[in-house]
Order: C-alpha cells, then sequence, then structure tokens
C-alpha cells in the first residue's frame, strides 16, 4: 500500500494511492485506517513529503561500499545526528544552494517515518514502530562540516531534507535497490542489503537517548557513490524499489 500527503482544492490531506488516483483515507493514520472514496487522479494534486515530524535523525556512514571507499572502520554502532524538521523539501520542490556554502553534495536514502512513540525499543520489535517508508536526500554542506568539526550547519541548513513522493507499507527494507541520478547520470546503484545496521537497529539505537513519535523520519545512511557534489541547475532524483522516484532541483539563493 503506498499513502501519499498531497495538497488540493485548498486543503491538505492524506490519501491512499492506487496506480494514479488517490482514495481517501478513513480513521486514523497512526492507527487503523481503511481505503474511502476516489477523490482525484495523481496528476491534479500537489504532493507533499510523507511526514509530520517534530524532529529527524540520520545514520553516516552505513554502507559497506562507502565505508570501504572512505577507508573507514566499519561502526560498531549506529553514527547519528539530527536535521531539524524545518528542513524538510516537498517532492519536485527546489532545494536553495546557500551561499555560506560552496560544496553542496548529495545523499540518496532509505527513510522511515514512524507510526508510534518509540522509547527503549528492542530491535526485534522495531519495525512495528514504522508506518512506512520513503526516499530522501540527506543534502549536506561538505565545506562548512571540515570547517566546523560538527553537522549542524552542514545537515541543518532550510531545504536541506527532501522527502517523497510516497509512503510505502508492506515492504521488506532489507532488500530494496536505491538508485540516484544527477541530470539522468546515475551516481549511486545499490541494495540496502548493504547495510551495516538494518533500519531495526538504527531506530533501537535511537530510542534508547530519546523517544520517537508519530511522524517522525529516521534516514538511514548513504551508499558508495553518495557525498556528490552539485550546482545550481542540477536535478537530483532518488528512487527506491517498491516506494517511487523523489526529484528536486538545486536553485539559487533569492
Amino acid at each position: 500500500m503506498r499513502i501519499v500527503r498531497f495538497q488540493w482544492q485548498g486543503r491538505v490531506d492524506w490519501g491512499i494511492l492506487e496506480d494514479d488516483t488517490i482514495f481517501s483515507l478513513l480513521g486514523d493514520l497512526y492507527g487503523d485506517f481503511s481505503r474511502g472514496k476516489q477523490l482525484c487522479r495523481l496528476s491534479d494534486v500537489r504532493l507533499l513529503a510523507p511526514a509530520e515530524p517534530s524532529i529527524m535523525v540520520a545514520c553516516g556512514y552505513n554502507y559497506m561500499g562507502e565505508i570501504r571507499k572512505l577507508g573507514m572502520p566499519v561502526p560498531e554502532e549506529p553514527t547519528v545526528f539530527f536535521k531539524p524538521a524545518g528542513t524538510m523539501v516537498h517532492p519536485e520542490g527546489d532545494v536553495v544552494y546557500p551561499p555560506i556554502s560552496q560544496n553542496l553534495q548529495h545523499e540518496g536514502e532509505l527513510c522511515c517515518v514512524m507510526k508510534r512513540e518509540a522509547k527503549n525499543v528492542p530491535a526485534e520489535n522495531a519495525l512495528d514502530y514504522v508506518l512506512g517508508y520513503t526516499c530522501g536526500n540527506d543534502l549536506g554542506l561538505a565545506d562548512l562540516f571540515k570547517k566546523d568539526g560538527r553537522l549542524t550547519r552542514a545537515k541543518g541548513f532550510d531545504t536541506a531534507s527532501p522527502l517523497g513522493p510516497c509512503l510505502a507499507m508492506g515492504i521488506d527494507p532489507h532488500n530494496l535497490s536505491i538508485r540516484a541520478r544527477i541530470n539522468g547520470q546515475t551516481i549511486q546503484d545499490s541494495n540496502t542489503s548493504q547495510m551495516v545496521f538494518g533500519p531495526e537497529k538504527i531506530i533501537s539505537h535511537i530510542s534508547a537517548f530519546m523517544t520517537l513519535h508519530p511522524g517522525d523520519v529516521v534516514f538511514t545512511g548513504t551508499p558508495e557513490g553518495g557525498h556528490y557534489p552539485v550546482k545550481v541547475g542540477d536535478v537530483m532524483e532518488v528512487e527506491i524499489e517498491g516506494i517511487g522516484l523523489l526529484r528536486n532541483k538545486v536553485v539559487a539563493a533569492h
């Protein structure tokens, strides 16, 4: 099942997507719900990022190919950092290149959106707390990370977190093809089976020190080929099997 958040006829709503048709969602998105009446075609709406987070947490250095490429030791536990909820960008939304940086980099990722409150959750139960999965782009400012030695500016700037196009439910996050393209050129081609820590271990690790709430987002890391520099005018795409395609353009600050 695929769930979408969208703007249509002056309102924002959630719906169930089947092929290119959106149906109403009856009930509680984070509880029990069912499909209602047909509303509209997908082409009639503006898709929004399929999450309403209070916070987003991201995991770094989580694919074996990327770790080998960087010559790093394999982490003993997930390496996580925060991304403000206000950095979220909708599908087809613009990413603004911050004037304070000269090295904006693309990182395609699988993201989890939480369904219910998660605190001290064991890994074997952690996926029960996930509403669905979506595509994400964990954009970063590599030069500011090098300068600052921390990720506050490098990962927390406005428009740093595109998400979409939908939430996929009922899929196995452990064996999904994940690809990314810049201007049509493939720069990442991997599989989530190459993760060091699966989504359940990342969520369990986070929940041991903070509570995740419904709608919160967990980024699970980028495969080899991430940290790819982009420039104004570039079109970035992240495509994950069973979910769909997230597309965003880089634009100059006004």
